[in-house]
């Protein structure tokens, strides 16, 4: 008899510890996003998730760590997300999933000393282009090596600049996220960009896997952020206009 009674007890137990289908579907209260140091568009990608999860009652908090154990720690799912990525870079991670609906977009420009130079310098095996690149964008560094450049990688912005006018470079990679870019600052006045981008790029949210129903969930608030005018709002406000 209190074989039976203790048997019946222990099933009731590891029943009720037993996850059920619905808090599965339920959404996190809080989140911890991987960010990059020192790209200066990470700001505003930033404040809009900010604001795309506060709308879903999730409060977004951030680690900065360099970028490729950004990537790392969100694929192992140490962290909830990576703030934002192009799709060529997340392939290599099978748990990271795309939030789909794009976050930003951008351009990716090569800055030279010379203003009489309109096409991007042919570089070579034998002598290779250096160019300067801001560490942890990896597009650039992709970039550079589809062009069979060297490059030389620099901590911000003012380094590649100071590297480009004291000639130890041959160019300088530069982004422009949604009008977010050193380039409209004076200090670069002095410098050229050539007028045609070299690539164009996307750069959308990604979460770990587990993260499944939220990705779609944030899809929808990002496209109404987009159409409320509050994601323009904050690009306005991050480019000081």
């Amino acid at each position: 008899m209190h074989t039976t009674i203790r048997f019946a007890v222990s099933a009731l137990m590891a029943l009720t510890l037993q996850p059920t289908p619905s808090s599965a579907n339920e959404l996190p209260t809080k989140v911890q996003i991987a960010v990059i140091d020192n790209i200066p568009s990470a700001n505003a990608a930033q404040q809009l998730l900010e604001a795309a999860y506060q709308r879903l009652n999730i409060h977004m908090t951030t680690l900065h760590v360099p970028s490729r154990r950004a990537l790392l720690m969100a694929d192992n799912g140490d962290l909830d997300g990576d703030l934002f990525r192009i799709d060529s870079v997340a392939e290599a991670y099978p748990n990271l999933l795309r939030v789909p609906f794009p976050l930003l977009n951008g351009k990716l420009h090569a800055v030279v000393r010379d203003p009489g130079i309109s096409q991007l310098p042919a570089s070579s095996a034998e002598s290779p282009l250096k160019v300067a690149i801001l560490r942890g964008v990896i597009i650039a560094e992709k970039t550079a090596d589809a062009l069979g450049m060297e490059p030389v990688h620099a901590e911000n912005y003012d380094q590649i600049r100071t590297l480009l006018e004291l000639n130890r470079v041959d160019l300088a990679f530069v982004a422009d996220i949604e009008g977010i870019t050193p380039l409209a600052n004076d200090a670069w006045a002095g410098l050229h960009a050539l007028p045609n981008p070299i690539v164009t790029f996307t750069l959308h949210h990604y979460l770990n896997q587990r993260h499944v129903r939220l990705a779609g969930a944030l899809a929808d608030v990002l496209a109404q952020l987009e159409r409320e005018g509050v994601k323009s709002g904050i690009l306005k406000s991050v480019r000081g206009e």
